[in-house]
C-alpha cells in the first residue's frame, strides 16, 4: 500500500489535497504536513491544499490554495482524516483523475482508488508519520511541526485509547525530523482571553445526567467565537470522576440545528451519531443539523449509556 501512494505522488506533476469539513488540527495537519513533505523531497510538483477556513488557527496553518476545475481534472487527488464523501470539504475531488484516501475512521464507505485506513490509529497525521518514517523519508521542520499538532490534537496529548507504540514511533520521527514539541503544544492547547471566558461559560451551563454531562450553547453565548471555536470546546466536559461520557451541543452558524459533539472514556458514542447521521470513532463523534427534540433524545440516550460503564 505505502508503495503504491508513493508511486502515484511520483507520477503526477500535479496533488490536490482535501480534508473535512469545519476542521479541526489533525485534519489541517494532515493536509498541510503532507502537502509540505511531498514539496521538500518533490520542489517540482504543483501540491495544493484545498477548502475553506472558519476559525482562528495556529500561524503555522498556511491559507488554503484555490484552483480552477480543469486543474484537478488532471491531479492526483488525496484526502486525508476524513470518513465519507459527503463531509469532504469541496466535492471536487471526484473529478480528480485518480485518487487516494488517508483516514482513521471506522470504514463506513469506499470512496477512492486507493484507501489507506486504520481506525487502529489516534490520528491521520499519526499514519502519514508512519508513512514518512518507514520509507526513510526526510522531512523539513514545517511538515514535523503540522503533523505533530495534528497528532497531540486528536490524541489530546496521548490520552485516548487509541494511543498505541506506533503511536510513540510517529511522534519519535517527527520530533527527530525537528518538530518543536513546546511549540506544537502551545499552539494546540492555549486559549485566547475570549475562549477562556467562553469555556468558563460551558461549564456554567452544564447539567450532569445520571453518569454523563452535557452542555447545550446558543450562537449569543459564543459570540464573538465562531462556531467551529466553539463546538471544539467539548473537552471542557471532560477529566470529571464519575463521569463517563459527554456531550456538547452547539447551535450552528445559520442559527437553525444544532451541532453535537459527542465524546467518552470507553463507551460507544459513535453508535448514537450514527443514528442521527453522524459519525466520527467510537468514542469521539459528531453529528450536525440536529433538531432540539433530537438533542433532548441525544441527551437522554448519553445518560442510558452512562450507567453501563
Amino acid at each position: 500500500m505505502l508503495n503504491k501512494i508513493i508511486e502515484k505522488i511520483q507520477a503526477y506533476d500535479s496533488i490536490v489535497i482535501f480534508r473535512h469539513e469545519y476542521p479541526d488540527m489533525d485534519a489541517l495537519g494532515s493536509q498541510l504536513g503532507l502537502k509540505q513533505a511531498i514539496l521538500d523531497n518533490y520542489p517540482n510538483k504543483n501540491v495544493y491544499a484545498l477548502g475553506s477556513l472558519d476559525k482562528q488557527n495556529p500561524s503555522i496553518v498556511d491559507d488554503m490554495d484555490i484552483v480552477d476545475d480543469a486543474l484537478i481534472e488532471k491531479s492526483l487527488a488525496i484526502i486525508t482524516d476524513t470518513s465519507n464523501a459527503a463531509r469532504v470539504d469541496d466535492k471536487r475531488f471526484t473529478m480528480a483523475k485518480e485518487s487516494i484516501r488517508i483516514d482513521h475512521h471506522v470504514l463506513v464507505e469506499t470512496m477512492c482508488d486507493i484507501e489507506a485506513i486504520d481506525p487502529a490509529a489516534t490520528a491521520a497525521c499519526e499514519l502519514i508519520a508512519l508513512g514518512l518514517n518507514k520509507a526513510q523519508i526526510k522531512i523539513s521542520k514545517k511538515a514535523a511541526q503540522l503533523l505533530y499538532s495534528g497528532m497531540i490534537a486528536d490524541s489530546i496529548r496521548y490520552t485516548i485509547g487509541t494511543v498505541r507504540p506506533k503511536t510513540f514511533q510517529a511522534a519519535a520521527y517527527l520530533i527527530e525530523q525537528g518538530a518543536d514539541v513546546i511549540q506544537c503544544e502551545e499552539d494546540n492547547f492555549s486559549s485566547t482571553y475570549e475562549e477562556y471566558c467562553y469555556e468558563t461559560k460551558v461549564r456554567n451551563n452544564t447539567v450532569r445526567k445520571e453518569n454523563a454531562l452535557v452542555a447545550i450553547m446558543e450562537q449569543e453565548d459564543y459570540a464573538p467565537l465562531s462556531f467551529a471555536d466553539a463546538k471544539g470546546k467539548v473537552y471542557c466536559l471532560s477529566g470529571v470522576e464519575g463521569i463517563h461520557c459527554w456531550g456538547l451541543f452547539t447551535r450552528m452558524a445559520d442559527g437553525k440545528g444544532y451541532a453535537a459533539s459527542l465524546r467518552s472514556k470507553h463507551l460507544d458514542v459513535r453508535s448514537i451519531a450514527a443514528d442521527y447521521n453522524g459519525g466520527g470513532h467510537v468514542c469521539a463523534a459528531g453529528i450536525k443539523n440536529l433538531t432540539r427534540e433530537q438533542v433532548e433524545e441525544i441527551i437522554d440516550r448519553l445518560a442510558q449509556l452512562s450507567k453501563t460503564s
